[in-house]
């Protein structure tokens, strides 16, 4: 079971767990504005130095896969959106120094694949991001940071929008 750490300001991150150092941390990005939020809050946390960085995006299964015949692969424009994810998750990865990071863009539910990334990776913290529904709206849509601070076998932060 995760702990979820919510934060709405950087200084109150940097003060609460700056003397931690982490050797192994996972973040998942969903190429929305709130990615430099997050990136902004693990820009401030201590990395140990060569620190593993697993950098994900989660691609929801394409629409037209359910019925394609699991024995023919899928056209070729399905791979051109994780080529241009890859490229994205990369840039952001050259602004951490002294890591080594891992680029992982995967399909399915955005919830269960960050939750076994992080078991495969062995990581001890998960940072994500919320798109900050509330009542119905939560209810509805779904919730992926909650569902991942519920499974998750590691510390999780939740960055929260503006």
């Amino acid at each position: 079971m995760g702990v979820e750490l919510t934060y709405n300001s950087l200084s109150t991150l940097t003060r609460e767990l700056t003397p931690s150092v982490f050797e192994s941390v996972l973040i998942a990005l969903d190429n929305s504005p709130l990615d430099q939020r997050i990136m902004a809050v693990a820009q401030g946390l201590n990395f140990a130095p060569g620190a593993k960085i697993v950098f994900t995006h989660v691609l929801p299964y394409p629409e037209d896969a359910a019925e394609q015949d699991v024995s023919r692969p899928l056209p070729v424009e399905h791979d051109l959106p994780q080529v241009q994810i890859e490229q994205y998750l990369s840039a952001w990865a050259r602004q951490l120094s002294q890591i080594a990071p891992v680029i992982e863009v995967v399909q399915g539910n955005a919830d269960v694949e960050i939750v076994r990334l992080a078991n495969i990776h062995q990581v001890s913290l998960i940072i994500l991001g919320s798109r900050g529904l509330t009542g119905v709206d939560r209810i509805l849509a779904g919730s992926v940071s909650s569902q991942v601070v519920e499974e998750a076998p590691c510390t999780v932060m939740v960055v929260k929008p503006g």
